[in-house]
């Protein structure tokens, strides 16, 4: 949690987040952010800083989402200008009553870093402790790059794919 409040900066977007970060009585809650470190990924729900008063915030809730487990990756190049550019991924989720959440999506150089998690269960609902299969497509921000090889790590898994010129 110590690089928190930068990554979760990064992920706000009022597109993909049903509810937006509110700043309410010196306390910031922010309903999902992400680690976006290549070799530490994590995914948390439920994110509150308290206003410390000299400029900075203070961690004080956050609750961790499980990542879910990938299987196999696979990159899908359109032929358009600029070229689109997206990846597939094929995994479980722990059981079959949660969903996916909002991936968060960040690039270092040329690595793209996904962190991909599942939604929790109530304190009262249960689930058939089975592992349940998905797949889902997500779009890489790839407008604007130069010609080369990239590689998209998702929950730790790698691909990597290559622009054959500038987009």
């Amino acid at each position: 949690m110590r690089h928190l409040l930068t990554a979760f900066i990064m992920l706000i977007s009022p597109v993909s987040v049903a509810q937006p970060a509110t700043y309410q009585d010196e306390v910031f809650s922010v309903p999902q952010g992400a680690i976006l470190d290549a070799d530490n990924p994590a995914y948390y729900n439920g994110i509150q800083l308290d206003y410390s008063g000299d400029g900075r915030f203070q961690l004080v809730a956050a609750q961790a989402a499980n990542l879910v487990t990938v299987e196999s990756l696979s990159v899908n190049i359109m032929e358009s200008f600029p070229v689109q550019v997206s990846v597939t991924v094929n995994g479980n989720k722990s059981v079959p009553c949660v969903d996916l959440q909002t991936p968060a999506i960040g690039r270092q150089d040329k690595l793209f870093i996904i962190v991909l998690a599942e939604t929790t269960l109530g304190p009262a609902e249960s689930c058939i402790a089975i592992i349940d299969p998905f797949e889902t497509t997500i779009s890489l921000p790839v407008t604007g790059l130069p010609a080369g090889t990239y590689t998209v790590r998702v929950n730790g898994v790698d691909i990597q794919f290559s622009l054959d010129v500038d987009n």
